[in-house]
């Protein structure tokens, strides 16, 4: 390196002293713009700290810790009784594209569909506030504290509580594992199982975010077909699989119950197999044909089956409160790794839920979704007979918050889904075959006196090119 000696570059920024940002961060900013520019070149001299801060009328400690931090980051470098230099940087790209950044922006914004989230009256925010405000007020609650890597106790137990009493399992809190979303939790059970399973078997149709994770973590996938009988066990059993991910309750998209006998023939598989059942029990509380269908967890006697649950469609979505139950014969293994993870969930929301559960509001709420959901089903179904009845046949509508329908339509998959997105529709298609659409569509998040509007508009997707 060769500096400039004697030369003194005459930096002249100026500041803006009503600014919150300090004025030492305003110099630095200035610098580095002139050093990344290349107004500032690779060896040159800057002014003293003496010399600069008589020059800029600044305090000596107002310009060392603007020199300090661009040491620290490498724009310059301080060389003993000679002073501070321009780092060499050529080599190094600092233009950015800022309408092309821009642009990629806008365009990976999420879609704000119709017809996703949860219907905006279900949801008693007050009593939620209330007791919010108790958990935030109660020493008990130590809020100053950090999460339990599990999930809190407290809505561990109640969460074993409800799956017991509503969904007829047999569950104990210590099984119960908290987490943020059905997908994080996966990466926690692959933690566990990965030493024993490197091959698991799906659905297809099934759900897909749940696969992806497996094949970020490069499963073998095994697809089994769900024909008009349903799951085809025979399948299984000649498939490497001795892990399966299914939803037996409410099958994921088709809607359709496994029946008790396959039920059964599939716990027989994994006992005789050593092998461990997902079980995705995702809404399968909200049934409006009859009683909601038990969980197999319950139905288990070897200890073969992981549970998943989830607060999202029954509560907001933005609870991000998800939850899994591991077997017994897991539980060493997970305790000897637990503490790899965080807890992504906050410990406030936990407590709270833990308290709406304990207090009887889930049980309130619970009867007041299924009310109006079975109300916003009932009048989908009627005006999409009444709009299509010729072009539009509901497969499957008892249960759950999406209905399957079969739509007769001259359009491609491509442009559909193009034609969905453009008007703001969440669309899940499952196949088309001979002009005949098979697709599920949710419909919690729709207001219920813009149904027929939303009605219109879906026509307009699957129909008009």
């Amino acid at each position: 390196m060769s500096p400039l000696e004697g030369v003194f570059m005459i930096i002249s920024p100026i500041f803006n002293r009503e600014s919150n940002i300090p004025i030492y961060m305003q110099l630095y900013e200035f610098i580095k713009s002139e050093i990344t520019s290349g107004v500032l070149k690779p060896d040159a001299k800057l002014p003293s700290i003496r010399e600069a801060s008589t020059t800029l009328n600044l305090s000596k400690t107002t310009v060392e810790n603007a020199y300090s931090q661009l040491v620290a980051e490498g724009y310059i470098e301080n060389s003993p009784k000679r002073g501070y230099f321009v780092c060499d940087l050529s080599e190094y790209n600092f233009e950015i594209n800022r309408e092309s950044h821009k642009s990629m922006l806008n365009h990976q914004l999420d879609n704000d569909y119709i017809n996703d989230g949860v219907d905006k009256e279900s949801f008693d925010i007050s009593e939620w506030k209330r007791l919010y405000n108790k958990v935030i007020s109660d020493k008990e609650t130590k809020i100053y504290n950090s999460c339990s890597i599990q999930g809190e106790q407290f809505l561990r137990e109640e969460i074993s509580d409800f799956v017991n009493a509503m969904r007829g399992g047999h569950t104990s809190p210590e099984q119960v594992i908290v987490g943020a979303g059905v997908q994080y939790l996966l990466g926690i059970l692959i933690g566990v199982i990965k030493e024993r399973h490197n091959t698991i078997a799906f659905e297809k149709p099934g759900f897909n975010k749940a696969e992806y994770i497996f094949e970020d973590y490069m499963f073998n996938i095994n697809h089994i077909e769900i024909s008009d009988s349903g799951f085809d066990i025979s399948m299984l059993r000649k498939s490497e699989s001795k892990l399966i991910y299914i939803s037996p309750s409410h099958q994921y998209p088709l809607g359709t119950i496994m029946p008790v006998n396959k039920r059964m023939e599939l716990l027989e598989w994994a006992y005789k197999n050593s092998g461990l059942i997902i079980e995705d029990d995702y809404d399968s509380m909200i049934r409006y044909g009859g009683m909601p269908i038990p969980c197999l967890q319950g139905m288990d006697k070897n200890d073969c089956v992981i549970y998943l649950g989830s607060f999202s469609k029954m509560l907001l979505p933005s609870l991000r409160i998800s939850f899994m139950v591991i077997p017994k014969k897991l539980l060493t293994k997970y305790n000897d790794i637990k503490n790899r993870h965080t807890q992504s969930t906050s410990k406030i929301d936990q407590i709270v839920l833990a308290h709406f559960m304990k207090d009887g509001y889930m049980q309130k709420h619970l009867r007041k979704v299924k009310r109006i959901y079975r109300k916003k089903n009932s009048n989908l179904s009627n005006s999409l007979k009444s709009n299509y009845k010729d072009k539009i046949e509901i497969i499957n509508s008892d249960s759950g918050l999406h209905i399957v329908c079969q739509a007769t339509t001259p359009k491609s998959v491509e442009k559909i889904k193009e034609d969905a997105k453009v008007n703001d529709i969440l669309l899940n298609i499952i196949n088309l075959n001979n002009s005949k659409l098979l697709f599920s569509l949710n419909y919690s998040g729709i207001n219920m006196d813009e149904i027929n509007t939303f009605t219109e508009k879906l026509g307009t997707v699957l129909f008009i090119s």
